[in-house]
């Protein structure tokens, strides 16, 4: 789930996409492990408007409109010629691939984090999907911690920040 919240997060950053090229295509491909053809010009168009699709599937999610997540994800798994199958490679023990190895890397990755959106979906969980709360920050999460509190998309960061200009304006209310 960090490798679909990492994507939908590259088009909401402030600082522009993040995904700038065919390149930032590889790169982020390679960083979670999507096997097969390399990137080529038409995965960043198409990664794009699949990224597109998951934000709206993270939306939906966090405001409780389960029968548009589904079927935007339904769409979406479509839209990539999701086709799950079970494989075995690189010493990998048994485990499930959803699409073609020879299918677009942009397909490949898209197809797999719609279906671990779909498992939240089906199972119940899609409350967990969530924007952090802090006010300057806009990026999606999955919330799996046990009781379903987490606030943040980093503690370290966007929640200690808060927390931080919290504790100060108390200590300047003390002392005024």
């Amino acid at each position: 789930m960090a490798g679909c919240a990492e994507l939908i997060n590259s088009g909401r950053s402030s600082s522009g996409d993040l995904l700038p090229d065919v390149e930032a295509v590889q790169s982020f491909a390679d960083r979670y492990l999507f096997y097969g053809a390399p990137a080529g010009p038409a995965d960043l168009t198409r990664l794009r408007s699949h990224r597109a699709r998951l934000d709206q599937v993270a939306r939906a999610c966090e405001a409780g409109d389960i029968g548009s997540a589904i079927d935007a994800l339904n769409e979406l798994l479509a839209r990539t010629g999701a086709s799950p199958q079970i494989a075995s490679h690189d010493g990998r023990g048994p485990h499930l691939h959803v699409s073609r190895n020879d299918a677009p890397i942009a397909n490949r990755m898209a197809a797999h984090f719609a279906m671990g959106l779909a498992w939240l979906v089906v199972a119940g969980q899609a409350s967990r999907i969530r924007t952090c709360e802090s006010p300057t920050c806009d990026e999606v999460f999955v919330d799996m911690s046990r009781n379903r509190s987490r606030r943040y998309c980093d503690s370290k960061t966007c929640g200690n920040r808060l927390h931080v200009a919290a504790y100060r304006a108390r200590k300047q209310a003390a002392t005024s």
